[in-house]
Parts: structure tokens; sequence; C-alpha cells
């Protein structure tokens, strides 16, 4: 066990944390004392009934089996207190930094426990590990190249051998396997190690597209106390590079969800051009989600916390502690910054003109988490055009919004629909990018997908760019791949005049693999067309669903997903693709003669990790 004296602070946090990592263990410490003392209690029940009623006889008696009981049970502590530091004590490594890596073990069935890194007896980082005390299961990494030439102390719950198991390197741990695991996705951006989730401010910034996320470096199974921004950059929007971490925790907590703006006219004062990112600082021990800033004045290289954070904490306000995910745009008919935050039951509306102070103006109630915000013109006609608002999932509505307030002009909608095997939306926490070169809107979202056995956890969707169309039904929000696609085709086949069955016996000949599919096709009265890959339905369409029967269906086939654009994105479907031995590839089953595929186009998919 610690011990420190209670006039020592500088020991006391730590001391707090390992009771904090210990609190398990000690509960079933008291889990066993109060069955002990349920046992020694019948004991002496046992004994009173023995000697009978009389006081002169039951005294003694059970004064000796109450000092037997606190002698056994002293005894007993004593001895399971004495074994407690084999299993709960900090131990310590002390390395001088050479390499760039540290390559942590990890066991996918070892506890969750919270590791320190120290220089010169300064708390540098903290961070929660399934360190590996026993079979390996993969290897995460920390980047510590920002200690380099100095000596850090590493500590934490572990036994000594499970800490000696870590190695410097200039090498992650498997790196040569890095972007060719079996269930690693090939044109869905994926991270490197551990789990990734909501997309965090994408932006195109001095030529080159700059992709942030929620993530969990630590292990496939995260803990929301402890996130950071991952980073990465890209040419084409296909082909990605992955930095350090963007933020981590600080002392206001973890780095939840935000976005990314320039600082074109220096408001904030650092700088003209200043790429500057709004997240929310989330504690782990008050839960207390307040709204802070960080920028970067080297071409987001890296990034620097504002000293005044938070600018926003509305918590008192808005009575909850639910006040996270600020999106962030300049408004040019009022000349505003506008923040659009997730508040309780919906999302509230602040100005500023500083980036600094933010006045609220108004709530818009019935989304849920990570708004984005955006205007679109309709049919491409710049003369009308409406103002796009969604939460975490694809539900959205349409509407007109003045700097201030977000007016509705349509019911609730969605975009995309698919639930993974937990019956969660595939598709959440999307984001578009911001100041794209040539004014599309571009998104890309986080897909909930596990890849089963991988030393990552889920992956980002293909990015996808967003329209408003008019249809029979009203302006709807349409979604189809980038074209940026294009650059990851390789291996063309292109038939056309099929039937269903003349189809599968040209698909026969394409082994299962990373696809991209677009049809024309052309279905009887009362028909229904099913597309399957590896035995997974993807879609099922009936005539009723198209054009009087003809439409367009366009297909990304990837490990362990897919994504199915119908006619233009009238329709978007993700698809989890579970992991199974079935090796067909893509079929077609069609429940009538007659339907025909017009054009059928399939393209291998080359891997969009080969440029890196």
């Amino acid at each position: 066990m610690a011990v420190f004296a209670l006039g020592d602070r500088s020991r006391a946090p730590t001391f707090i944390r390992q009771l904090r990592m210990h609190q398990d263990d000690l509960s079933q410490v008291h889990d066993i004392e109060v069955e002990m003392n349920l046992i020694f209690e019948n004991r002496v029940a046992v004994a009173r009934s023995r000697v009978g009623n009389s006081d002169h006889n039951q005294a003694p008696v059970v004064s000796r089996i109450l000092a037997l009981r606190c002698f056994r049970l002293c005894v007993w502590l004593l001895g399971v207190y004495l074994c407690m530091p084999i299993s709960l004590s900090a131990e310590t490594m002390v390395m001088q930094i050479t390499r760039q890596y540290l390559n942590f073990p990890i066991g996918r069935e070892a506890k969750m426990r919270v590791f320190q890194i120290s220089v010169d007896g300064k708390l540098k980082r903290e961070f929660p590990a399934q360190l590996a005390e026993g079979s390996i299961d993969y290897w995460i990494f920390i980047d510590v190249s920002e200690f380099q030439g100095q000596k850090i102390t590493l500590s934490g719950s572990a036994t000594q051998l499970a800490l000696d198991r870590m190695y410097q390197s200039s090498k992650i741990e498997g790196e040569r396997s890095l972007y060719k695991e079996p269930n690693r996705p090939q044109f869905h951006f994926t991270v490197k190690r551990g789990w990734s989730n909501d997309v965090n401010g994408p932006i195109f910034y001095k030529g080159q597209y700059h992709l942030f996320w929620q993530s969990f470096p630590f292990g496939v199974t995260w803990d929301t106390g402890f996130m950071y921004w991952g980073h990465a950059v890209s040419k084409d929007l296909v082909h990605w590079r992955e930095l350090p971490p963007a933020l981590m925790v600080d002392k206001l907590g973890a780095a939840w969800s935000g976005s990314s703006l320039v600082d074109r006219n220096n408001d904030a004062g650092w700088g003209k051009d200043a790429l500057v990112l709004v997240y929310t600082a989330f504690d782990r021990f008050s839960h207390k989600q307040v709204q802070c800033i960080a920028y970067s004045t080297d071409n987001g290289v890296t990034f620097t916390r504002f000293a005044g954070n938070p600018v926003l904490d509305s918590n008192s306000e808005a009575n909850t502690n639910d006040t996270r995910d600020p999106k962030v745009f300049w408004y040019e008919p009022t000349k505003r910054w506008v923040m659009v935050l997730f508040e309780k039951d919906g999302m509230s509306f602040y100005n500023s003109t500083d980036l600094k102070s933010w006045t609220w103006q108004s709530h818009f109630k019935g989304l849920h988490e990570c708004p984005d915000f955006f205007e679109l013109p309709v049919d491409g006609d710049a003369s009308h055009r409406k103002w796009v608002l969604h939460g975490g999932s694809s539900t959205y509505y349409i509407g007109s919004f003045d700097g201030s307030t977000f007016t509705a002009e349509s019911p609730a909608l969605r975009y995309a629909e698919g639930r993974n095997a937990k019956g969660d939306d595939l598709l959440y926490a999307a984001q578009s990018f911001a100041d794209m070169p040539d004014g599309r809107r571009a998104q890309i979202a986080w897909g909930r997908i596990t890849e089963p056995g991988m030393p990552f956890n889920q992956m980002m969707l293909f990015p996808t760019e967003f329209r408003l169309a008019t249809t029979p039904d009203g302006i709807r929000l349409l979604a189809t791949p980038i074209q940026e696609i294009e650059r990851l085709q390789s291996r063309k086949y292109a038939w056309s005049s099929l039937t269903a069955a003349d189809a599968n016996q040209r698909l026969d000949h394409i082994p299962p693999g990373p696809l991209h599919v677009k049809i024309q096709v052309s279905l009887v009265r009362d028909d229904e067309l099913t597309i399957r890959y590896l035995g997974t339905a993807l879609v099922s369409l009936q005539f009723s669903d198209l054009d009087n029967g003809h439409g367009t269906v366009e297909i990304l086939i990837d490990k362990c997903v897919a994504e199915i654009f119908v006619d233009g994105g009238r329709q978007y479907i993700v698809r989890e693709i579970p992991a199974t031995t079935n090796a067909r590839g893509l079929e077609f089953e069609a429940k009538r003669p007659g339907s025909i595929f017009n054009t059928l186009d399939v393209y291998k998919m080359s891997s969009t990790w080969k440029t890196n």
C-alpha cells in the first residue's frame, strides 16, 4: 500500500489515483470481511445455544469467542494486505528516452489500469491500458519523441515483469504488417492502433485536407475520460497519412469532439490565418463539459491551448452537464462567428466576434450530439439556398438561418440507413469539410463497425458529397461518393444487357475483395432484385422503389463494410459485413425473368495506404 504524510500535497494526487485504480480490489476485500462477520456471528449464536440462557455461563464463552473472532480476523486481514502489493502496488520503470516510440503489450482480458509518465517528478501524461500480464494479444505504441534525451519515470499498477516487456524503438511493433492485416479495410480510413470514433473538424487548409477524430490510442476498448484528437492529412481525400495526436488530455480533461476553422482576420489574436480547433473538455471526475480552444501557427503541425480556456461554460445556464461538440463557422452577413452546441435536448446557437467570448442566441430542440450545419443550393441554383442541420445520426432538418436562429421548414428527415449488430446507427458523428477549395460540401462519418481480431477498432465511412435536390417527396439531402474515388480504381470489368443469371456467371470470375460497383438496371413490374456479398444481403430493390423500374445502384465493398447508393443518393445504405467462411462474392437474385442490367461495371480497388 502507498503511504504518504497528510501534509505532502505533491504525493496526495498520486495516492488518490492509486486508490481509484484499486477501488474494485478493495471492495472485494470488504465483501469478504462482511462474509467472515456473518460466519463469526453464526458461531456466537451456536455457542449461546449450547451453554443455555444463563448469564453466568454465557458471558465467558461469548467473550472468548469474540476474542477469537477478532484474532482470526486480524490475522486474515494481515495476510490479505501483505499479499496485496503483489497485484496492486504501483511499480515504476525509469528509462532514458532515445527512440521515438514506446511499445506496450496488450491483453484483451487484462484489467484496464492507469499509468503515468513523469519527468523530474512532474506528471506529463496519464493514460489507461490493458497491459498484458500473461499472453500478448496485440501491441500499442506511444510517441515519446517530446521526451527525447530526457529520463522518464513510468509508473502504474502492474507487475515488474509486465512493465519490463515494454520497450523503446524507432518503429512500432507490428509495422511490417501495418495496413495489411486480414480484417483491415483497404479504402476506408482506419487508425494504426487503438479506438477511433467521432469525426472532428475536417478542413482544407493550406494545400491539404486535415482529418481529426476522437482517438483512444491505448487499446480497442475506449475510455471516454482519456480521449485525444487524432490527426491525419491528405492531398486528395483518399490517401491519408496519420500524424501524432493534435490534442491530448490536459488539466481540464479529455479533448472531446468539436470543429476547426481558419481565423482569416486574426479575430482571436493568434495571427492571420491561424488554424483553430474548438472542442469540449471533459472532466472524468466531475463529468463537467466546457468549450475550449487550441490554435496552430505552424500550418497545423502543433497546437497550443488557449491560456484562458474554457471560453464557454454553460452548464449552469443549460442546467445540465451535457454541453458538448461545438460546431463553429464564420457567418458573413452579420460578421460574427457562430457556434452550434449540443445542450441537453437539442442545439443551441451562440455568437462571438473574437472566438473567446460567446453570447447565447437561440435553441433548437430535437437533435442529439455532434451538430453539423451548412448551406447548400437547391438543384444547383445559387439563388435558391437552404440550410441543413443534423446531429450525431443521419437525422436532419432543412430550413433557414439568420445568423442567430435556425427555423426548420421540413419535418425530421434521414439521409442514411443501416444498423450494426448492436442495433446502433452504423453512420454516426459525421462532419463536413470546411473551406473546400471547389465549393463542394464533402462529409465523412464514423462507421460504427468492429473489425474482429484487429489491433484497431472502428472506421471512417467513405467521404460523400452532399447536394440538395427536389424529389417527388420534396427537397431532400442526397449523398454520393466523392469523385476522387476514381483514383483508387484499378482493373475494370464492364458488361451490358445482362440478366441476373448472366451477371452471376461473369461475377464468378471476380474473387471477393475491395470493389466499386456501378449498375444501371431495369426491373419488370412486380420484380425484386436482391444484391448479396459473401452471403449477406446488401439491398433489395422492387419495381416501385425505382422510377418506373429504371434506376442506378452504386456499391462500395470493403473489409467488414458495404455502402450502397440508390438513384444518386436518394437511398444511402450502410451495411456491416460479418466475418464468414462464405466464399461467394458479389451475386444477384431476381424473382422474375425479363429484368435487365443495362450496364454493369465492376472495379477492383487499390489500397488507400500504398502511397503512404
